[in-house]
C-alpha cells in the first residue's frame, strides 16, 4: 500500500529559496562588517544591517505576489534570517578579524 505524497507547491519552494538567499546575504555582510568595523565599536553593526534590510524590503514589495498566501510570513522569515545570519557572522568573526 503506497501513500501518495502531496506535490511541493512552487510558492513554498520560492519561499524557502528566498530565506536561504537572505541568510547567505546576512552572513556575507556580517562577515564583511566584522572585518571592517573597529573592534571596540558594536554600534557599527546596526549601520551595516539597516541598508541590507531596506533593500530586502524594497525587493519584497516588488515580488510579493510570488509568495502567494504566505507573503507576510515569508517576509518576516526572510527578515529574521538576514538579521540572524548577520549577527551569527558578526559574533563568529568579530573576535578573529584583524
Amino acid at each position: 500500500m503506497q501513500q501518495s505524497r502531496a506535490p511541493v507547491s512552487p510558492t513554498f519552494t520560492v519561499t524557502v529559496l528566498s530565506i536561504v538567499v537572505a541568510a547567505f546575504l546576512g552572513l556575507c555582510s556580517g562577515a564583511l562588517m566584522a572585518r571592517v568595523a573597529p573592534p571596540d565599536k558594536f554600534s557599527w553593526a546596526g549601520l551595516a544591517i539597516a541598508p541590507l534590510w531596506l533593500m530586502l524590503e524594497a525587493f519584497f514589495e516588488a515580488v510579493a505576489t510570488v509568495f502567494g498566501t504566505r507573503s507576510r510570513a515569508a517576509r518576516i522569515a526572510t527578515s529574521v534570517s538576514v538579521v540572524g545570519g548577520f549577527y551569527i557572522a558578526w559574533f563568529a568573526f568579530h573576535a578573529v578579524a584583524p
